[in-house]
């Protein structure tokens, strides 16, 4: 497995054509830069499952919403793309914009690799 990290974003493989983005915090318009730019760059790798996990991130602000929205977007056919998230902090900004009916969202990682 391999991965990258920043102050509030780390990236794992648990296999070859599965990438991880796991985010911790606060996701806003300080944080979101960071979050975006991997998520960016990992979307236009392709892989076969991308999956978001926000259950570590405390505060969810319109900026880490359009970082998934751009994902959702960016993400092609061959990209399946789901989000973690089991908390209030991330669940009801996705559930009042929406984004709960365009985006995967899955209450653990485990379930989102596994499907």
């Amino acid at each position: 497995m391999t991965s990258f990290s920043s102050p509030n974003v780390v990236v794992e493989r648990p296999a070859d054509d599965i990438v991880v983005v796991r985010a911790s915090g606060e996701v806003d318009m300080i944080t979101a830069p960071a979050l975006e730019s991997r998520v960016v760059t990992l979307v236009g790798e392709k892989p076969r499952l991308l999956v978001i996990d926000l259950t570590e991130v405390r505060f969810f602000s319109s900026a880490g919403l359009a970082v998934l929205a751009l994902a959702h977007r960016e993400a092609d056919e061959g990209t399946q793309l789901r989000v973690v998230a089991n908390d209030a902090a991330v669940l009801r900004p996705l559930e009042l914009t929406g984004l709960t009916e365009d985006l995967s969202i899955l209450p653990s990682l485990t379930a989102a690799i596994a499907g």
